[in-house]
């Protein structure tokens, strides 16, 4: 699946971004785990979306792919809160903490996306 660039997609992609970044701070501020929560519940809902796509059950339009896949999935998931905490845990010297932090998260995400592929293969 090939999206060819325009500025509507990108566009999209930046109002995606935007709604993300903001629903994964909602996350993180007022829920216990919540980057947790905004890092697995996106890695299970683009699982889903891409799932349905490989099961041919949605072509989805480019518009819909940049403001979901990339821009609010990528922005609700992004690794880059995760890798913030990691390291003031590492450099405060518990570094225990650090990698488990990181085990946790990927150890959450990655079943997630699988099963969301799997969900979005048997609904496409």
């Amino acid at each position: 699946m090939i999206v060819e660039l325009s500025l509507p997609v990108v566009l999209a992609v930046a109002a995606g971004g935007g709604l993300g970044a903001v629903a994964r701070y909602l996350l993180d501020t007022y829920l216990p785990g919540g980057l947790l929560i905004a890092n697995t519940a996106g890695s299970l809902l683009l699982g889903v979306m891409l799932g349905i796509a490989a099961a041919g059950g949605a072509g989805w339009h480019p518009l819909v792919l940049g403001l979901c896949a990339a821009g609010f999935f990528g922005a609700l998931t992004t690794f880059a809160t995760l890798a913030l905490r990691a390291a003031q845990l590492w450099v405060a010297g518990e570094r225990i903490s650090a990698a488990g932090l990181w085990l946790v998260h990927v150890g959450a995400g990655l079943p997630a996306a699988a099963l969301g592929a799997w969900l979005g293969w048997m609904v496409g």
